[in-house]
């Protein structure tokens, strides 16, 4: 990114040597603001001055990453005036790879004469698609920072970079640029250990960044646009409770302090399972502290899985840690599933729900756009099945009104932004600590189910808004003179956060504090670091498979399991039973672990075997507003027709009525249609055929949304069909032909990219006698040498520890 004259991302940005395809509009030069000015000016110095560069931009501007990398290019091709140069960007989100393709140099699209390109497992660079006019450059995209070895300039996604990721590319890359969205983000000391600079903006500076730079050149933004910018720095922050006391509030804060002793007992262990099982448990409250539903309402929204994470087992499994603990762990752990106990039992009545209910009808009462921010996308669900069902809320809240999780906005998949005004349902995760300091909108409420969340909250969002603030002035004291640039004015204000509680006013400031400080975490001992170390979840925002198995009671925290040796020293312990994605010969399916062999080739999603393959898939294609809705019609299509078996219906009756419609099946067997009832199949192949079922067993509620339903059915087998080839190609090393390998040709969006967290592994040996480990190592792909510690109890603190 090294600039000399005209040959700035700055220079090629404002001058229009960087454009951008407008729906609708056609090629336009970027219209950049102030905000974009100083942010491409920032990198343009320190990549003079050869430094490492940190941005610390508290909005969920997704396309930032790729519009930077696109910028490096046009400002190499500029001044070397050659078109060999390259360019690497990391980043896990999919929509990067569609905004690259509607960039251009001048009125040339930049992907025909640079292709995009990915890097495989073994670092090797591979061009996805076929461009028109290929020359050397690549655009390298890729979300697995281990595989970057050095590909030009270096431009990194914070979503993309764990605890610990970035020192080894700061030791053999000067020329590097990390964006996060959080103050709090622990590869900021990296940066400043390496001798690099952080330049950090906060809600009050946008409010001056948001002038067009050259008003009459203003045709669309860089980095994030002029509405978003306005309307964060003037947003209005209010944290809102029931002023009686609650129980949900006061069982959250009981196991609130329950998980801060189970910590203190536990800190200073290297072992890995008790690790897990705290963050497990430390995600469990999160889950609950978001939720506004009822638990049962929650746990009917999640995909079942033998590592999902069910609210109702929550008690269970840290009983089942507890029995297999002892001394004060035991102890320790036995308190924080009362506290569980406690919290479920409370959140049966929903104190929160009634607030969100009151505010989506003041909201559809202005005719305003609001969004609602909850957990995760079972909680999504949940929580928008509920609005539904409410008597209270007006028909059509949905038209202006969207529920979203946590991790869509802030990974920027939410669009339409800013909105008018904001629900967050509770407290969130230090990850996303910036949404609630600088949210897009301009007006902000978060729910609380007491006083004392109330004041979690309103601490979060005051203590986010000064860290922000204090790097903003550190921006400007140290980094700007650091690398040479214009002096940046520091407006500094205090955070405007109230707290309400029904009528009762009280500012954050004045919010009584708990005996541990931190809003974020109850505990003093890093979990995060511990797991990096040890190459397990890195963001406190992930949700952490559960440290045991069973329910209802009948939890364990060890369980047998086989293991299974891979070509490159690797190994993995498996569940029986748990289901792989396997190759053997021509046959590429899904199977039970136990039917491995040797030579079978197993694909793995994030060096693990604990998400479903085309689950990922569908969920990270879901990140593109085009798909946002496939996993939930096709959830939706699965859950109707399951519906059948309990109906009275038998599968020749439903035949019968579907040969009989005045527009006929083609489908001659019954048992076609048991295959959709069991799950057993991706549903019909003529998407006509869900109108039919539907019209057969008389659902109205399929029937209304069997258009819709239909399409994503057909999308989803299109997708099965193309990965199945590209994983067999990828195994031969045969190419698969362009045009095969697109699953959206509007989008440019192929298997590969789809596929990049999928790493395929040869099995050389099968240990098919079990053995007993703990159940948090299960699905995780390790070292052979790692299998026998975990075969033998490890102790914690000179404890006797079972896990």
């Amino acid at each position: 990114m090294a600039t000399k004259g005209w040959s700035g991302l700055s220079d090629v940005v404002r001058r229009g040597k960087l454009r951008r395809r407008v729906s609708g509009v056609g090629v336009r030069k970027f219209g950049a603001t102030r905000f974009d000015v100083e942010l491409l000016e920032a990198v343009d110095a320190a990549s003079a001055r050869e430094v490492p560069l940190a941005l610390v931009i508290p909005l969920p501007a997704a396309d930032t990453p790729i519009a930077l990398g696109a910028a490096s290019l046009v400002a190499q091709i500029v001044r070397t005036s050659s078109l060999d140069v390259t360019a690497t960007v990391v980043s896990k989100r999919l929509s990067q790879r569609a905004a690259y393709d509607q960039l251009y140099i001048d009125s040339h699209r930049l992907s025909d004469f640079i292709p995009r390109a990915r890097l495989t497992a073994d670092g090797e660079v591979e061009v996805v698609g076929g461009p028109v006019r290929d020359r050397a450059g690549r655009l390298i995209l890729t979300s697995d920072m281990d595989r970057v070895s050095g590909h030009g300039a270096l431009v990194v996604d914070g979503t993309a970079a764990d605890v610990g990721d970035l020192e080894p590319r700061l030791r053999r890359c000067r020329d590097l640029v990390y964006i996060t969205d959080t103050p709090f983000d622990s590869n900021l000391d990296a940066i400043r250990e390496a001798g690099g600079v952080v330049w950090a903006f906060d809600p009050p500076s946008f409010r001056d960044l948001a002038a067009p730079f050259n008003p009459s050149e203003a045709t669309g933004e860089f980095a994030a646009s002029s509405e978003l910018l306005h309307a964060t720095a003037m947003a209005a922050r209010v944290v809102r409770a029931p002023e009686a006391a609650a129980s949900l509030d006061q069982a959250l804060s009981g196991t609130w302090k329950a998980l801060g002793r189970l910590a203190a007992v536990t800190s200073g262990s290297e072992n890995l399972a008790m690790t897990h099982a705290v963050r497990w448990a430390w995600g469990v409250l999160s889950t609950f502290s978001l939720s506004v539903t009822t638990p049962a309402s929650y746990d009917a929204c999640v995909r079942r899985g033998p590592f999902s994470v069910l609210l109702g087992d929550a008690t269970s499994h840290a009983r089942a840690v507890s029995r297999q603990s002892a001394g004060a762990t035991r102890d320790a752990w036995a308190m924080v599933a009362d506290g569980f106990a406690d919290i479920y039992e409370a959140a049966r009545e929903r104190p929160k729900f009634a607030l969100v209910q009151d505010w989506v009808r003041e909201e559809a009462r202005q005719r305003g756009t609001g969004v609602v921010v909850t957990r995760n996308q079972a909680a999504v669900a949940a929580l928008t099945a509920d609005l539904d069902e409410s008597p209270l809320v007006p028909h059509g809240w949905a038209e202006r009104i969207r529920v979203v999780s946590v991790r869509d906005l802030a990974c920027g998949r939410v669009s339409g932004l800013p909105v008018s005004s904001m629900l967050i349902t509770g407290p969130l995760p230090r990850a996303h600590a910036s949404l609630l300091a600088a949210p897009a909108a301009t007006r902000l409420l978060v729910t609380a189910a007491g006083e004392w969340e109330a004041g979690r909250a309103a601490r979060q969002a005051r203590t986010t808004f000064l860290a922000l603030a204090e790097l903003r002035a550190k921006t400007a004291t140290e980094s700007a003179v650091r690398l040479g640039t214009h002096p940046i004015v520091v407006r500094p204000i205090d955070p405007d956060v109230v707290v309400r509680l029904d009528t009762t006013v009280v500012k954050a400031a004045d919010v009584a504090r708990d005996v541990n400080d931190s809003p974020w975490e109850p505990f003093g001992l890093d979990v995060l670091k511990v797991l990096a170390r040890t190459g397990a979840v890195a963001s406190d925002a992930a949700e952490t498979p559960p440290p045991a198995r069973g329910g209802d009671g009948d939890s364990t925290a060890r369980v047998d399991a086989i293991t299974v040796e891979f070509a490159d020293g690797r190994a993995m312990l498996m569940d029986p039973n748990d289901v792989v994605y396997r190759k053997r010969q021509k046959n590429t399916r899904q199977v039970a672990a136990k039917s491995l062999q040797v030579g079978d080739v197993v694909a793995l999603v994030d060096a693990a075997a604990r998400r479903n393959l085309f689950d990922s898939i569908i969920d990270v294609l879901s990140e593109l507003p085009t798909y946002a809705p496939l996993a939930a019609l096709i959830a939706f299509w699965h859950e109707r027709v399951a519906r059948v078996s309990s109906s009275g219906w038998t599968y020749r009756e439903i035949l019968a009525a579907m040969r009989g419609n005045a527009d006929p099946t083609t489908i001659t067997s019954e048992q076609t249609i048991g295959t959709w009832v069991r799950g057993n199949s991706e549903g019909p192949e003529d998407a006509d055929d869900v109108r039919r079922f539907a019209e057969a067993v008389r659902d109205t509620e399929l029937l209304r949304r069997a258009g819709p339903v239909g399409k994503a059915l057909c999308t989803n087998r299109t997708i099965h069909r193309t990965v199945g080839r590209w994983l067999s190609g990828q195994i031969t090393g045969a190419r698969m032909d362009d045009h095969d390998a697109l699953i959206d040709p509007a989008l440019g969006i192929h298997v590969a990219d789809l596929l990049e967290a999928v790493t395929l592994h040869r099995v050389t040996a099968v240990q098919a006698k079990p053995v007993r480990v703990p159940a948090s190592a299960i699905g995780v792909l390790m070292e052979q040498s790692a299998i026998p510690a975990l075969t033998t109890p490890q102790l914690a603190r000179g404890e006797r520890s079972l896990i």
